[in-house]
């Protein structure tokens, strides 16, 4: 990871500082598959949130926050793992300013909620929207369910008749793409591959994903980085789609990839290989104890630095 990552360092775009505020980003590009039906709504209980553009074409729409929020959870149980994280800080719930000192907040950005202190910290990860490729009528179907009694059908043992508990789910289909991007500012090397752990081991999102499991694959096509953010995002590669070309993984990733390279030119790491190299750490474990418990202790100088944290933490 060292060696994937020395070329970002050497455009001087990592940072040692916490205080560091400079120009560049780091942009990662992903296509996210739906394997299993989800569910992406607002305030409408049984539509599927859409958008449709001046063309008149309507596609699916993610928010950000729905997808930030999924991968904010994982990281925070990342940092669990190895114990660098307060075992008093739960997901927004958080009582003391010193439980921010921890690279998931600092990363996705935090603010205490249950105490007098009014500290926030911002995110350094911008999240997109996302926008299917495909239409929203190709990708999303409603089912009917029916809420059964404890006998395990619609009888109402109480009243002598059948139940009217009868309601309407609209789903999004397997197969739906949506491109994706990610962006990141004033991070260090640990920030970034703890990112990246995140969108490529979370694989629930939506609503009621305690009942549907598994629904999301996010394959990473590749990070761009520069001292300028790329014109990039999901809503002009969904606007902008061909419809002669047919809507398949293969073919947006090449779409995606292609608008990268366009920007980014040799300032791209390929996606294949920074999988790889993430996977490959995960699965030796090596190190990154050492370097979540050293990100905290950085991150408590720099909440010191900032007039947060009144003196070393106590552990």
């Amino acid at each position: 990871m060292k060696e994937l990552f020395k070329v970002i360092k050497d455009k001087g775009l990592f940072i040692d500082n916490l205080k560091t505020n400079q120009l560049g980003c780091i942009k990662i590009a992903i296509v996210r598959e739906v394997v299993n039906p989800m569910i992406i709504r607002s305030t409408s209980p049984d539509e599927v949130l859409s958008y449709k553009f001046p063309s008149g074409r309507e596609v699916l729409e993610i928010p950000a926050r729905k997808l930030k929020s999924r991968e904010k959870l994982r990281g925070l149980k990342q940092t669990r793992l190895f114990d660098a994280v307060s075992e008093e800080l739960h997901y927004n719930s958080i009582k003391k300013s010193d439980y921010l000192a921890n690279v998931n907040s600092i990363t996705f950005g935090d603010s205490v909620t249950q105490s007098g202190d009014a500290v926030g910290l911002p995110s350094r990860v911008v999240y997109d929207w996302g926008y299917s490729i495909q239409d929203v009528n190709d990708i999303s179907d409603t089912l009917q369910h029916n809420a059964l009694g404890e006998s395990g059908t619609m009888w109402n043992e109480e009243d002598g008749g059948l139940r009217q508990s009868l309601f309407q789910v609209q789903y999004v289909k397997q197969g739906a793409l949506i491109p994706h991007f990610i962006t990141l500012e004033n991070v260090t090397p640990i920030m970034l591959f703890h990112l990246l752990s995140a969108v490529i081991y979370e694989n629930r999102y939506g609503a009621q994903s305690r009942t549907t499991g598994m629904n999301m694959v996010n394959h990473i096509v590749g990070v761009g980085f520069g001292r300028e953010e790329a014109g990039i995002n999901s809503y002009l590669i969904s606007r902008d789609w061909d419809n002669s070309m047919e809507p398949t993984l293969g073919n947006v990733s090449k779409k995606v990839s292609e608008t990268m390279k366009s920007f980014y030119g040799e300032n791209l790491l390929d996606g294949e290989e920074v999988v790889k190299a993430v996977k490959g750490i995960w699965e030796s474990g090596k190190n990154l104890e050492k370097e979540y418990k050293e990100f905290q202790n950085l991150s408590e100088k720099f909440l010191q630095d900032i007039g947060v944290m009144k003196g070393k933490k106590k552990r």
